[in-house]
Parts: structure tokens; sequence; C-alpha cells
């Protein structure tokens, strides 16, 4: 029963304290970020850019796909960080269809 306990608090413990890089992730081959409408700053090894305004759009190339997918930030300040080739998306974004 102990043992049992003590095993449940080592899960629990690990679950609270992961970390992840955000609310959706996607790996790419190309990323695209709209011209004048992002800020970068550098955060150890990763690049985060954030939305200078509504609607700024980022466009990334998934591995096996020859198409970009373009995403929109519904509201400002929101964040993708770059690390390798990951993205990790705040939620608040919403992918849209190709024009």
């Amino acid at each position: 029963m102990m043992l049992r306990l003590i095993g449940f608090i080592a899960v629990l413990s690990l679950t609270l304290f992961a970390d992840t890089l955000g609310f959706l992730e996607q790996k790419f081959n190309s990323i695209n970020f709209e011209k004048g409408k992002w800020t970068r700053t550098e955060k150890a090894v990763c690049w985060v850019y954030a939305a200078k305004e509504t609607n700024a759009l980022v466009e990334i190339m998934r591995f096996g796909t020859s198409n970009l997918v373009p995403f929109r930030a519904r509201k400002q300040g929101l964040t993708v960080t770059v690390c390798g080739s990951t993205a990790a998306f705040d939620e608040g974004f919403e992918a849209m269809p190709k024009p």
C-alpha cells in the first residue's frame, strides 16, 4: 500500500512540474512570419516571436508536406517559440484555409 502511494505521488509530481514548449507544437521544414508584424527575442537556445498586432500571420511547412499552412494570432502578444525545427504556439492561434 505504501509503495503504491509513493508511486502515485511521484507520477503526480512529475505531471505537475512538466514543462512543455506551448499549447500546440509543430515540426516544420520552413516557417515564415508576416513582415513587420512580429517581434523576435532570444530565449536560451530558442527564438520567441510575439505578435505585434491582432491577425498577424505565420506560415509553416510541416515535414512531409509541400504546402504552407497559415496560422493567425487572434490577439496581440501571442507568441511562437521556435527551437530547432519545432514551433510551439500559444493558445489563441487558429489555422486558416489557404487562399
